[in-house]
């Protein structure tokens, strides 16, 4: 039950924050805002990265790195599929992309880049301990 609480909590933690008109309004000072925008332009989500990025703008991209990666190990905690857990955690990166587009944000295919980043070093440490666990049970085994 806690594990559906926490998948529940995360996503809405990722859709405040792909909705929001302001992320830092409301870490800094609370505020929750929200501007609609009915017809979006789906070419802005091909913007090219800066090509200088700025220290803040890496930091903000390895955030989203970070949220999916912890998205992907819970939804392994959840399911115990690999497969599942990163395609359920790579779909919603492409859905906040394109829902940014209809709250005045910037969507971006890089954005699903720096997100795919994450879910892929989650599913390849998932993967790793889970070999580990199966090898270390297996030597148990045969050692009785």
């Amino acid at each position: 039950m806690i594990r559906y609480v926490f998948i529940l909590f995360w996503c809405t933690v990722i859709f405040i924050s792909t909705c929001s008109a302001s992320l830092e309004n409301f870490l800094e000072h609370g505020i929750l805002h929200f501007n609609w925008n009915g017809n979006p332009s789906f070419a802005d989500l091909f913007h090219a990265m800066p090509e200088s990025p700025s220290l803040a703008f890496l930091l903000r991209k390895l955030g989203h790195a970070f949220v999916f990666f912890i998205l992907t190990a819970a939804l392994f905690l959840l399911k115990r599929n690999l497969p599942f857990s990163g395609l359920a955690a790579f779909s919603l990166a492409v859905s906040t992309e394109i829902l940014q587009l209809f709250f005045a944000r910037d969507g971006r295919v890089f954005d699903v880049a720096f997100d795919s980043f994450g879910i892929v070093l989650a599913l390849i440490l998932l993967a790793v301990i889970h070999l580990s666990m199966k090898r270390a049970e297996t030597l148990h085994y045969l050692d009785e």
